[in-house]
């Protein structure tokens, strides 16, 4: 393991998150013009879903109409381009993933309600 990288658990197995990496990641997807950033939605979106996961982003900021992914799925197909704004959807990624910290606090346990059980 390289002396960045930290180790988070879910279901007993464990993954690894490089901050660094995600900076680079952060600040690849931000220059790229708007051209690019369509093309690299699939790569976004999955930053973007882990970022919501560490940073404890709500379902409001993440899944609603107005949510990061929900705008991210809207900008993945020319049928739904339509009902998001690539330039809003832009300033959100930067308001909501741009301050990376060095470690997260991830606590993956599920809601008690969720019916999964904790290890």
């Amino acid at each position: 393991m390289r002396p960045l990288q930290n180790k988070y658990k879910i279901d007993n197995k464990e993954y690894v998150y490089d901050p660094l990496m995600l900076r680079f990641h952060y600040n690849t997807f931000t220059i790229m013009c708007d051209e690019e950033f369509l093309e690299n939605l699939p790569k976004i979106l999955h930053f973007s879903c882990f970022m919501s996961f560490v940073l404890k982003l709500n379902h409001i900021e993440t899944l609603s109409d107005k949510g990061i992914i929900h705008e991210l799925v809207h900008l993945s197909s020319k049928g739904t381009r339509q009902f998001s704004e690539i330039k809003k959807v832009r300033d959100k990624f930067d308001d909501l993933f741009g301050n990376i910290p060095d470690k997260f606090d991830i606590d993956a346990k599920y809601p008690i309600n969720s019916g999964q059980e904790n290890i």
